[in-house]
């Protein structure tokens, strides 16, 4: 009597159910891409940041303080080589931290705190801080940045993409396009009299 032979079914279906070698690794390959492009977004967020962001204010050029400002004008007074600017910046959300403004003469590093003519911070009261400081007899025109460093972490704080999350402004209420205005949009004339600016 004759007989077929039958294959195991079992032994078949264990071998067919059983993933190739780029099906097992196909899901770390996908995690490991998506690692690289996380990674990479975060660098260029990172990059865009760093070179962005001002760095904290080095040099002092402006008072606040109202004796100290006194005896300074007095100085000043006698000086004819100085000139008095007034500045006012209105529209701080609140008290907390402080204002920090930059003075630029020339459009040579307009926006970087380290080529300014000179910086300082400001207590705010009520919304609103007001200074004065002196100018040499040589500068003929300025502009002036300033932002409310709410937290008083000496920088500018920004989301993820790069936009401005502290309130900031800058003479003749320039504002830029798609980054920070230009020295020309910004930039204010110094005559012989008194200069009085406001900043919102």
């Amino acid at each position: 009597m004759g007989y077929t032979e039958l294959s195991n079914s079992k032994d078949d279906d264990s071998t067919s159910s059983q993933p190739s070698r780029w099906q097992e690794n196909n899901g770390n390959l996908l995690l490991g891409f998506v690692g690289i492009i996380v990674a990479f977004g975060a660098s260029i967020i990172a990059c865009r940041q760093s070179r962005i962001l001002p760095p904290s204010f080095p040099r002092n050029l402006v008072t606040q303080d109202r004796e100290a400002a006194e005896a300074e004008f007095l100085a000043q007074a006698s000086d004819e080589n100085r000139q008095v600017v007034t500045v006012r910046v209105i529209g701080a959300a609140s008290d907390d931290g402080k204002m920090r403004l930059a003075v630029y003469a020339s459009p040579t590093g307009f926006n970087d705190p380290l080529q300014a003519l000179g910086t300082d911070t400001w207590e705010i009261r009520g919304g609103v801080c007001e200074g004065r400081f002196g100018l040499p007899a040589e500068v003929t025109e300025i502009a002036i940045a300033a932002y409310h460093d709410v937290n008083n972490n000496e920088k500018l704080d920004r989301n993820a993409i790069g936009i401005p999350s502290e309130r900031y402004g800058f003479t003749r209420d320039a504002r830029g396009v798609t980054g920070p205005p230009s020295f020309d949009d910004a930039v204010i004339a110094v005559s012989d009299e008194p200069v009085q600016i406001s900043i919102r």
